[in-house]
């Protein structure tokens, strides 16, 4: 009977070793998962911090000021180009975002990206238009920096087409910053929830803007 139990015993504590680094392993690892899907959480809502101060600043900087100028087309100047391969998410590391609900939720943050890229793209459309179009024509008419001039002088200099486009692209602009500056915030909010519920008691990125009031 010894004969039997030793290998027996051997075998047993063997296993036993073997059970015990096996979970000792699998339990590293969720913890390197859980880290990892914590980070690609934070590290979204940190890019929608950025996102929102950008349009904020946008706002602050060039469309407030000007938000009730009768002549807000012409005053908001232009900016330099908003880079448009910047701030944009990684949804390869939120897939931990699994369930049909969260599913969802990334899904409209995709689209919240593309909002956020059409209001860079439309500051980008309209001073491009000021620097290339705009600007030079008014040169060319004698038209001096800081002066002060009608709207029909400025539409005999530039041509009454292109003052009615960049009519457009201004008013477009401000629709597409104005709205995206509240939508951000709105899909923080969502966003934040969802990892909060899926990690509880992590100390998640957060933030608040305070969102310019518009003109009635």
């Amino acid at each position: 009977m010894v004969d039997w139990l030793n290998p027996l015993a051997t075998l047993a504590a063997s296993f036993a070793g073997a059970w015990a680094a096996f979970r000792l392993q699998a339990s590293d690892k969720s913890k390197e998962v859980r880290r990892s899907n914590i980070a690609a959480a934070n590290q979204a809502l940190f890019i929608m911090m950025q996102q929102a101060n950008t349009l904020s600043l946008y706002q602050h900087d060039h469309i407030n000021p000007n938000r009730n100028h009768p002549g807000c087309h012409l005053a908001i100047q232009a900016s330099l180009p908003y880079e448009l391969d910047k701030l944009r998410f990684d949804f390869a590391s939120l897939e931990f975002l699994d369930s049909a609900k969260e599913r969802q939720l990334t899904f409209e943050l995709s689209i919240e990206e593309q909002r956020y890229l059409e209001a860079l793209r439309a500051i980008n459309a309209r001073s491009e238009i000021i620097l290339t179009e705009v600007h030079p024509r008014m040169s060319a008419a004698g038209f001096l920096d800081g002066g002060t001039y009608d709207a029909n002088q400025i539409i005999n200099a530039i041509g009454q087409p292109l003052f009615k486009k960049l009519e457009r692209l201004t008013n477009d602009m401000i629709w597409h910053v104005d709205r995206t500056s509240e939508s951000i915030v709105v899909m923080k909010d969502r966003f934040l929830s969802a990892v909060r519920t899926k990690y509880p008691g992590v100390n998640f990125v957060d933030f608040e803007l305070h969102q310019p009031k518009k003109a009635e």
